[in-house]
């Protein structure tokens, strides 16, 4: 039985690191523990935005590891994410770029999740942002570098 309030934790918090990596490596945010808590806090989706503006629940262990190796990898990330682009990465829409930069450490850097559930989750982020043709360009990166990436036995 899935577990649907840990899906939505780890969904949650896939999207806070995201944004985070985004403001840092776009906006020129500086990364500090108040820049790391606002993201760790705040929705970025309208649909789930209250207004309360209740807290999004993170696991912040997983959101700490993949904002920092997201910022501290994201050249070699962007080497490996070019090789499968079309279009050169800095012409690509910047916030596709930060998902699938993030779905791109969790395939090598993240080994004990599976490259299919990787690339599901970042496709379901893609999907709270974007249409179907933009999720489908996540979906299609991350496979081919899921794929050649794929540990050999």
């Amino acid at each position: 039985m899935k577990d649907l309030k840990k899906e939505n934790i780890t969904l949650n918090t896939r999207i806070a690191a995201v944004q985070c990596s985004y403001s840092v490596l776009f906006m020129g945010e500086r990364l500090t523990s108040k820049t790391m808590t606002y993201f760790k806090t705040k929705s970025f989706l309208s649909e789930t935005d209250e207004k309360e503006d209740k807290p999004i629940e993170v696991n912040e262990k997983l959101f700490g590891f993949l904002v920092k190796g997201i910022i501290n990898n994201h050249e070699f990330l962007d080497h490996e994410i070019s090789k499968f682009l079309k279009i050169e990465l800095s012409k690509n829409d910047s916030l596709i770029v930060s998902i699938i930069r993030a779905g791109t450490f969790e395939l090598l850097f993240r080994r004990n999740t599976p490259a299919p559930v990787v690339i599901s989750e970042y496709t379901r982020v893609a999907s709270k942002f974007y249409p179907e043709k933009k999720t489908a360009l996540v979906n299609a990166v991350l496979d081919r570098i899921a794929k050649e990436n794929k540990p050999s036995l």
